[in-house]
C-alpha cells in the first residue's frame, strides 16, 4: 500500500524513527536531489531518494523538507491498528526479524 507514492511502511518508519533531509547532486545531470534518511542503531538508513530534479541545493532541501513535512503529517493511526489486528501474536516475533535484519 502507497501514500503519496511512497510505501506505507517507508512512512511508518519514517514517523516512528524520526528522518532528517540531506542534499546531493546527480552527476548524471548535475541537478540536485533529496534524501530522507534516519539514523538507527546508529547506522545511516536511507529511506526515500530523489533523481536530481532541482537546479539548486536550496530548492531541493525545500522539496525534501516539503516531503519530510507531509510523512510526518500523515494520520496513520488507522493503518497502525489495521497492522497491529493483521499482525496479531506473530508481531513480536516480527519485530525481532525487523530489529535483526537492521544490525
Amino acid at each position: 500500500m502507497t501514500f503519496m507514492g511512497i510505501y506505507l511502511l517507508t512512512a511508518l518508519i519514517i514517523q516512528e524513527n524520526g528522518a532528517d533531509v540531506a542534499v546531493g547532486i546527480d552527476e548524471r545531470n548535475g541537478k540536485y536531489g533529496f534524501e530522507i534518511y534516519g539514523i538507527i542503531r546508529e547506522k545511516y538508513r536511507a529511506h526515500l531518494t530523489s533523481e536530481g530534479l532541482y537546479d539548486s541545493e536550496e530548492i531541493a532541501e525545500i522539496e525534501g523538507r516539503k516531503t519530510l513535512d507531509s510523512i510526518l503529517s500523515l494520520d496513520l493511526r488507522k493503518k497502525r491498528k489495521e497492522l497491529n489486528e493483521i499482525l496479531g501474536e506473530e508481531k513480536e516475533m516480527i519485530g525481532k526479524i525487523i530489529e535483526a535484519s537492521e544490525e
